[in-house]
C-alpha cells in the first residue's frame, strides 16, 4: 500500500495558513495535520477549533487532528462538526481512552492514539482493537523542528509486529509517524511498517509538490 502524507500545517507561515491548505491539496496529500497544543500537556500553545475551522474552509483535504492537550475528552467534541478524517489523542493524557475512541468513531472519524517517545508500545496490548490509527511520536511533542529520535526505530518495529499480529486476527490499524520525517528516512520508515507520514519543516521549506513526491518515492 502506498504511504499517505499528512503535512503539519504548523510549519507553514502562520500569516498564510489558507494558502498552505491549498498547497497541500494541490500536492495531492491525503490529510492536513493539525497540531492542537494547549500549553499544559505540552509547553506550546497553537491552533484551536476556530483556526482549524478556518483552515478546513480553504481545502477539501480531510483533517488529521492531533490533540496534544491535557483534557482530550473536553476538546475532541469541538472538532466533531468538521468531520475530520482522523482525531488522535494521547495515551498519556486520559484515563478513559476506550470511551473516547468509541465516541470519535461514532462521529464518523477514525480514532487515533498517540504514544510519546518514552511510552512503551506494550501499553497498546489491551487497547489496540479500539483504534484505527496509532501515532508514534518520533520527537518529544510540543517542540517544533526536532530531530528524529533514533530509539523510535525499535518502537516502530514493535508496533509493526503488533500490526501484523492484529492483521492475522482479522483486525487492522494504520501506523502514523510524527517527527523528523524527510526524504532521508521515509523509505526505511515505510519498510518498517509506517503507513502515514507527518512532516512539517521538510515539506514547507521547499517545493511542496516535489517534496511530497520525494516522500512517496
Amino acid at each position: 500500500m502506498p504511504v499517505k502524507i499528512s503535512p503539519s500545517i504548523l510549519a507553514a507561515p502562520l500569516a498564510h495558513l489558507g494558502q498552505a491548505a491549498k498547497d497541500i491539496e494541490a500536492a495531492g496529500c491525503e490529510y492536513i495535520h493539525i497540531d492542537v497544543m494547549d500549553g499544559h500537556f505540552v509547553p506550546a500553545l497553537t491552533f484551536g477549533d476556530q483556526i482549524t475551522t478556518a483552515i478546513a474552509k480553504e481545502s477539501k483535504v480531510p483533517l488529521d487532528v492531533h490533540l496534544m492537550v491535557a483534557k482530550p475528552e473536553a476538546e475532541a467534541p469541538k472538532y466533531f462538526p468538521l468531520k475530520p478524517g482522523i482525531i488522535t489523542f494521547h495515551y498519556e493524557a486520559t484515563t478513559a481512552p476506550i470511551r473516547l475512541a468509541e465516541l470519535i468513531r461514532e462521529q464518523g472519524s477514525k480514532a487515533g492514539l498517540s504514544l510519546n517517545p518514552r511510552t512503551p508500545v506494550s501499553v497498546l496490548n489491551d487497547l489496540i482493537r479500539y483504534f484505527d490509527v496509532i501515532l508514534l511520536m518520533s520527537v518529544e511533542p510540543g517542540f517544533y523542528g526536532q530531530k528524529f529520535i533514533e530509539s523510535s526505530w525499535q518502537r516502530l518495529k514493535e508496533l509493526n509486529a503488533l500490526k501484523q499480529s492484529e492483521k492475522a486476527a482479522g483486525r487492522q490499524f494504520e501506523i502514523e509517524v510524527d517527527g523528523g520525517v524527510s526524504d532521508q528516512n521515509a523509505a526505511a520508515l515505510a519498510r518498517e511498517g509506517a503507513d502515514i507520514f507527518v512532516s512539517g519543516s521538510y515539506l514547507f521549506k521547499g517545493n511542496m509538490k516535489e517534496r511530497v513526491q520525494a516522500l512517496r518515492a
